[in-house]
Formats: structure tokens, sequence, C-alpha cells
């Protein structure tokens, strides 16, 4: 599940600064997948697909209006008049000035605070209007204010409810595990939202419909369609929760709702089981915080291959009171849409090499857990980015271990490293075409730290490591290992 304190939000639409790195890429109406190949494609999306790039921001109660936090810049009032005072035409302009491709945006997040008025719930729960749904429209003056600068709104929602207020989850019997009665109470109040805005509202990313609590194919379809109330071709996703890559989860949805800790996975293709291929995270260190764990380059860049790979990305940002962002985090968005407009699809160096600039990882020996980075500047990027002047390094363990996913399955035949400043003088390459059998296809004991090239009897794999065995310690011939180039050939 996402991190519930600030919840992820979305939105999006055609526009005609599409990015050119996802036209140039677009797959056709077959659904490509790591699955079910068969999958119908989703068409609805293609707008989606086309945007590129989206801005998601948290914009909660327990945020933006909690002198305590950040985001409030130290006030508090009651929330209708916190919703009151939201600039949506300074927010708008500053969306237009990222050339964002879309917006998610939060109605609410487990408490019974909503940023639009809402008969339904205030009727279900006893609140006066006010008391829990704002009396202001922020859906319809944030349409308003980005449809002028042509950018589509999505909004986010949860599966689970209003269950941390004791009066509100009462009235609509939210427990754990979900009941279906609960459930279509539930959408009924977004239902009544759906149908207001019809096509202002673009999409629905949803949060908290877990199986664990719950959740299954009869109840998300009452979701669904209660979502898509008013606007048929509106698309939605549901939250699984965060795995280790994206994945589909229900057929009701449209696109992958992606939560991820961090940018990194990348898709095969624009469709995973017939669903958009979507990934969400956040640029600062969490959810809705200031600043950026990236930098310009290699956030762009990212971005950039998921593009042209037929994917889309939401990038998750902290949002002031006043609707204004965090500077830093308005340089970063800028620099991520002028590479999907400027930026060429790049051959690889050397030519031919499958690994460049594919995601890579510092790992432990083992490949259990990830290691930190080394000095906090010696990226995994930096291994596969072409460049022999750069390296990877691990930080926290001697021996530790580079794995880089090609994303395609290929059929391996030729593998060659160039050690950085230090280097392994025992290592083993290994391949996988699933990340769990491995196989050892080259090993050197007693390296001297030139650079060292194997070939082999092809062998389909999608995962290449490096494993550095020695040295595991000072005092030892070579130093701890550091990867300035991997390259990976057919």
């Amino acid at each position: 599940m996402p991190t519930r304190l600030p919840g992820p939000l979305h939105v999006a639409m055609i526009l005609t600064l599409a990015c050119p790195a996802a036209l140039a890429a677009q797959t056709s109406t077959k659904a490509e997948s790591r699955g079910d190949e068969d999958s119908p494609a989703k068409p609805n999306t293609d707008w989606f697909q086309t945007a590129g790039y989206g801005v998601f921001v948290h914009y909660l109660a327990g945020l933006q209006n909690d002198r305590h936090q950040i985001q409030s810049l130290g006030h508090q009032t009651t929330w209708d008049q916190c919703v009151r005072e939201f600039d949506v035409e300074r927010f708008a302009q500053t969306m237009d000035e990222v050339q964002a491709g879309y917006v998610i945006f939060t109605v609410m997040q487990r408490r019974r605070e909503m940023i639009a008025p809402n008969a339904t719930f205030d009727r279900m729960t006893g609140y006066a209007p006010g008391q829990a749904c704002a009396t202001r429209d922020l859906v319809e003056d944030l349409h308003r204010a980005l449809n002028r600068h042509r950018i589509p709104l999505l909004l986010y929602w949860t599966g689970d409810g209003p269950v941390d207020d004791p009066k509100a989850a009462a009235a609509f019997g939210a427990k754990t595990p979900v009941t279906t009665d609960f459930v279509r109470k539930w959408a009924s109040v977004a239902q009544e939202y759906a149908e207001r805005y019809q096509d202002k509202v673009a999409g629905w990313w949803v949060d908290g419909c877990y199986r664990f609590i719950g959740y299954d194919e009869e109840k998300l379809g009452i979701l669904a369609a209660a979502l898509r109330a008013g606007n048929s071709k509106r698309i939605v996703a549901f939250n699984p929760g965060v795995e280790p890559q994206v994945r589909a989860y229900s057929r009701h949805e449209d696109f992958t709702c992606g939560e991820q800790n961090r940018f990194y996975d990348m898709p095969v293709g624009r469709f995973i089981d017939g669903k958009q291929w979507h990934i969400l995270s956040y640029l600062g260190t969490n959810w809705g915080q200031p600043g950026s764990q990236y930098t310009k380059r290699e956030l762009a860049e990212y971005v950039f291959d998921v593009c042209r790979r037929g994917g889309v990305v939401s990038i998750d940002v902290l949002l002031f009171r006043d609707g204004a962002l965090d500077r830093s985090q308005v340089e970063m968005l800028k620099a991520v849409r002028h590479e999907l407009v400027t930026g060429e699809a790049r051959p690889p160096v050397p030519p031919g090499n499958h690994a460049y600039r594919k995601p890579a990882q510092l790992l432990s020996l083992d490949g259990s857990h990830a290691l930190e980075v080394n000095s906090g500047v010696h990226f995994p990027r930096l291994g596969v980015d072409g460049r022999k002047d750069t390296h990877a390094l691990a930080g926290g363990q001697w021996p530790w271990t580079f794995e880089v996913d090609l994303i395609d399955t290929l059929a391996v035949r030729r593998v060659k490293v160039t050690f950085g400043p230090g280097y392994a003088t025992q290592f083993e390459v290994r391949l996988s075409r699933d990340r769990a059998a491995w196989h050892t296809v080259a090993a050197k004991r007693g390296h001297d730290g030139s650079p060292f090239e194997a070939t082999f009897d092809p062998r389909p794999a999608r995962y290449i490591r490096i494993c550095g065995q020695k040295p595991d310690g000072p005092n030892q011939p070579g130093t701890q290992m550091s990867i300035a180039e991997l390259e990976v050939y057919q």
C-alpha cells in the first residue's frame, strides 16, 4: 500500500504538446505484456500515453491544514476555509510552466475531509455542509483553471473510505474485511462526483482497494462502475500496493496504478496484460516532500526512456497551502518535459550494447537487498551510462553485486566489464531470465583490474549480475569493486 500519510493523485488528456518519444514508440493496439499477450488493449488511454508524464500532488487536511507541516505554511483554519484559500490559478500556471501532461489531485484520504460538496456523504453521515465536504467545489475550479492550459485532471480516491473518522466509518459500515454493502454505499459517494463532473475529470487513481482488506473483482467492479458514471471513457486504476515491479491488478482498470518507492522499473511495451503501463513515485525523499533524490539528467532520461517504450510516468511533488510548488522541484519537472520534447533516442554506446541506460541496482553479494550509494554520488546508472570516466559503487559492504535489467529477454553471448578505480580480484558473471534462477557464465580469480570480456554459448536472459567476491576487506590485492561500464551483447 502507498504511504498513506500523503496519498497520491493523477490527471490527464491529449495535448498538442505531445511527447515525440512516445509517439515514435507507439505500439499497435495488440497488447504487449509480461503475461497475457492476448489481453485487449485500452484505447481510452491513448491520450494518457501521448501525454508522457504528469504531476501528482497530495492536498489533505493533515498536510495543508496542519500548522506543524511544511505544506501548511504555518497556517491552520477550518478545512472549509483552507479549501477556499487554495489558489487554483497559481497552481494551474505552474502546471503550465512545467508543461505537465496531466494532474492527479486528491479528493480525500481516510478522513472525512473532502475538497468538494457531496450531498450523499453529508446525508449518510449526518455532517453539515462544510464540516466534512468543503462548500467550495475545488474540483470544478481546478478543472476550469487547468483546462485553460489544456491540462487534463484526474482525481485520487480510496476504496477504504473515511476509516479514520469514527462517525463516518460507522455510517458506512467500514471494517475489515470490507463488505459488499460498504462498497456500494461508499461507491454512491464517488458516483455523485462522477456524474457531476462528466468529461471534466479524465480519470481516477484509486488507493486502498487491497485484496487483504477484502476487495475482489466483484467489489472492484461496483466501484469502477460508479467512477465511470457520467463518462464511460474515464480511465481508472486500482492500487494493489507497492510491489517489486509494476503490474496489472484488475480487469476493471485501464492503466496500472504503478505505485513504487523509486523510479526504476521500465516497461517491456506499452501494455501489460492489456493495461496501459504507468508508474507513480515521489521526487523528494517521500510522498509530498521537498527537494529531489534524483539529478535532472537522471530523472529526465528515465522518463524519456519509459515514454519511448510506451509507458507513462506520474511524479509526486510537494504542494503548499497556497497552490505553490517547491521551486527546486519545478525546475526538475521542466527538465523532464524539455527532455521529452527535445531528446532523441540515443544509439547504444558502444553500438550493440544492450545494457546501455538500462535500470541498474547496487545489491548485497547474494542479491537479497539493495545497498546505499557510496559517498552518495556513485549511482548505479553510472555503470551503464556509456562513459568510462564515471562509475557505480556500493557503500557499506566490500563484496557486492551490480545488477542490470535488460528489460527484453535476449540471447546473450558476450559480456564486457570495465572496472572503475576499484576492481574485484575474484568475481562471477551471472545471467537469469526470471531473477530467480541464476547461471554463472564466466568467473575470474586473481584479476588485475583490466577490462574483462567473456564470450559463451548464447543464453536467454533478461537480468545480468557482476558479483564481486574479493577483496572482502582491506589489506588485500585490489580494492572494493567499482563498475565503470557493463556491456552486454547478443
